[in-house]
């Protein structure tokens, strides 16, 4: 695999061109290496841009002044423009515009688009092909049409590739909420960020970036289906919750709501009565008939879908749940069936460990309050 080190600083200062920008977007999905090093200089620039900006007192420049030798009477005063001057006023400019530069990149209230083809646009305006630095700014719509694509730069956590046919709105950009509203089309996501920085609110769930790179389409009836690539991603509405690990998929459905996460490998006999699960009232004969065939079909790895259920049942439903959960999972002697057939909500999180799986940072931060979607 060629890295793409070299790359990594214009890439950060958005000054690549959009097809090296998307080189480099798909090559930090894939490279561990590279995706390191990029956060290494994403924090370098946080730290930087946190530094305070201050004004100079008068007073120090008195000081200044009276650190400086002194002419002798008897000789005419005047400036002598040394080397060493100069390299000390050429110093002073580059700070200035360094730290004002800064400044401007880390609280601008507006990201970047550059066309990939065709032509998009923002509202009315038009992005020709090679043009950059297009202003996309909270109230703003993007559209592509079914021949142009776009490159969006995300603040400076990230890109969102914009695919044709999608029509999107930014909502907030703010150094700790970014957010869009997707109303359809598809986009990609790569996002380097802690958690719960990056939204996209859709007509049936909000998906929450929890660092990571996804694909996301809401198609016209405003179904959404999530894929992610790394990382984690969280569907959210109304306090019920899905959380999808790379390789795993979730769909929202109108009136349904973020649906049960599973992993794309799992058989399609699994997945389409997970579907009928989803969209089937309680009680129902279809209900019954669909969770009985999630169970028969459920492999060790498909606990998360599982896991997932035990929230979404109850009484009998939650019993069958967790009998096959803990024939696929060993599980402690403390996380009893009664305790969680109550719902003890500790329990039923204390079985979220047991999946093995990478989620302990985020899962810590998750139980914060999220940002509402309502803007």
């Amino acid at each position: 695999m060629n890295h793409v080190s070299e790359q990594l600083t214009a890439y950060h200062h958005g000054e690549l061109t959009a097809p090296d920008a998307q080189r480099v977007t798909e090559h930090l999905a894939q490279c561990t290496a590279c995706r390191a090093e990029f956060e290494a200089i994403q924090q370098s620039a946080s730290l930087l841009a946190q530094l305070p900006l201050q004004t100079a007192p008068a007073s120090l420049w008195r000081a200044v002044e009276q650190g400086l030798p002194q002419p002798k009477p008897h000789l005419k005063q005047s400036w002598q423009f040394t080397p060493r001057l100069a390299f000390a006023a050429a110093a002073c400019v580059v700070v200035l515009v360094s730290s004002i530069w800064i400044y401007q990149r880390f609280t601008r209230p507006w990201w970047e688009v550059t066309q990939l083809a065709g032509t998009p646009r923002i509202g009315t305006q038009a992005i020709q092909a090679g043009e950059r630095g297009g202003k996309f700014t909270p109230g703003d719509w993007l559209q592509t049409d079914a021949d142009s694509s776009a490159l969006v730069r995300v603040g400076e956590i990230g890109f969102v590739k914009v695919e044709p046919n999608t029509e999107m709105q930014l909502v907030t950009a703010q150094a700790t909420e970014h957010r869009l509203a997707m109303k359809r089309g598809k986009l990609h996501a790569f996002i380097f960020a802690p958690p719960k920085q990056f939204y996209v609110n859709t007509p049936s769930a909000t998906a929450v970036d929890l660092g990571c790179s996804y694909d996301l389409e809401v198609d016209d009836a405003g179904q959404s289906i999530l894929r992610v690539t790394t990382g984690w991603v969280a569907f959210e509405l109304n306090g019920v919750e899905s959380f999808v690990p790379a390789a795993a998929m979730c769909i929202t459905r109108p009136g349904f709501g973020p649906g049960t996460p599973y992993f794309e490998s799992a058989a399609e006999t699994f997945q389409q009565a997970l579907a009928q699960f989803d969209t089937s009232s309680n009680g129902s004969e279809a209900r019954f008939q669909a969770l009985t065939n999630i169970l028969a079909e459920a492999r060790k790895q498909d606990a998360l879908t599982l896991w997932h259920l035990l929230a979404r049942t109850q009484g009998d439903e939650r019993g069958r749940v967790y009998d096959r959960f803990t024939a696929l999972v060993t599980t402690p002697p403390h996380l009893t069936r009664a305790g969680i057939l109550q719902g003890n909500r500790a329990m039923i999180d204390g079985l979220w460990d047991l999946l093995g799986l990478d989620s302990a940072n985020w899962w810590r931060i998750w139980k914060g309050p999220v940002p509402s979607a309502e803007k």
